[in-house]
């Protein structure tokens, strides 16, 4: 089990339980349609904050797990998980977050997403502040609803100063105003997002974009990043074979990033971690390789 008060990376977000399928129909612009025949479903555990948090337990890396659960069900995903859990709001009487997920022939994924118990911000932010902060190096904002995203952000920035904030958005992302990213980037030092919700990003509120390191994914394309200074690198993903299941890669790429980001944070400091880019990235594809190859996205460890 580990010991929170020793971790150096906080993990805000989601846990939920995943049902995954497959169908033979390939996708339009709009998703499955209204009939979709699905197959090969089964239940996983899921959500973008459990998945970062196991994808650093396989790295050997102590995380602070930050979410909400439904008392109803969360006692199997407890046991799953293994940790110490001080940091996950149980809410009695409800029930955790849920995804169906259905994956194309051409790898593109629907998500239909119930993000489980509400919470309200001032709840919120008394649970957050009741953590150890304070020892935190990196605070990992996974998708969340908006306003605790921002809440998030702001506080963990103005509780401790020497903090990295790594914002990733998800799902959430092309949902958000550019009035609510002007309100939440100040406080991000890394965006993390795929091509889709970079985009929407960058339409909706380019100018808030500045200083940050912006960090851009593409399926089995290159990554693409966005240094502090307006410098851009781009960097091939490995080939993957056979090629299983997208679900968590994403999530698995942010785990890989963590711990070779502490080490450039150690080696350089917080305000020169950059140095070591390319390292970090390809730490970042290999773990989401080792995802790809299996189906679920906390099982590659197994």
């Amino acid at each position: 089990m580990n010991n929170v008060s020793e971790s150096r990376i906080a993990v805000m977000g989601a846990i939920a339980y995943d049902l995954i399928g497959k169908t033979d129909e390939v996708f339009d612009s709009s998703g499955p349609g209204l009939n979709c025949k699905v197959s090969a479903q089964q239940e996983f555990f899921g959500g973008c904050a459990g998945n970062i948090v196991y994808g650093l337990t396989q790295l050997g890396l102590r995380s602070l797990l930050l979410s909400c659960a439904g008392q109803e069900d969360f006692r199997r995903y407890a046991q799953h998980l293994g940790h110490d859990l001080a940091g996950v709001l149980v809410v009695q009487g409800a029930y955790c977050a849920k995804a169906n997920i259905i994956t194309d022939p051409n790898g593109v994924q629907f998500t239909a997403f119930s993000p489980g118990p509400t919470i309200a911000a001032e709840d919120w932010s008394t649970h957050l502040l009741g953590q150890p902060i304070e020892s935190i190096d990196i605070f990992v904002c996974a998708p969340f609803p908006e306003p605790l995203m921002q809440l998030s952000l702001a506080a963990t920035k103005l509780h401790k100063a020497e903090i990295l904030n790594v914002w990733v958005p998800g799902q959430y992302a092309d949902t958000l105003s550019g009035e609510q990213l002007a309100a939440a980037l100040p406080h991000c030092d890394v965006l993390v997002g795929n091509a889709h919700e970079i985009a929407h990003i960058r339409k909706a509120a380019a100018e808030s974009l500045r200083g940050q390191t912006i960090i851009e994914t593409d399926g089995a394309r290159p990554v693409r990043v966005v240094l502090t200074d307006g410098n851009q690198r781009t960097l091939p993903t490995p080939a993957v074979s056979p090629a299983v299941d997208p679900t968590g890669c994403g999530d698995a790429f942010v785990a890989g990033l963590m711990p070779a980001l502490l080490r450039a944070i150690n080696d350089h400091g917080f305000m020169h971690w950059e140095r070591n880019i390319n390292t970090i990235l390809r730490a970042g594809t290999a773990q989401a390789a080792r995802c790809l190859r299996q189906r679920g996205a906390q099982t590659y460890g197994s």
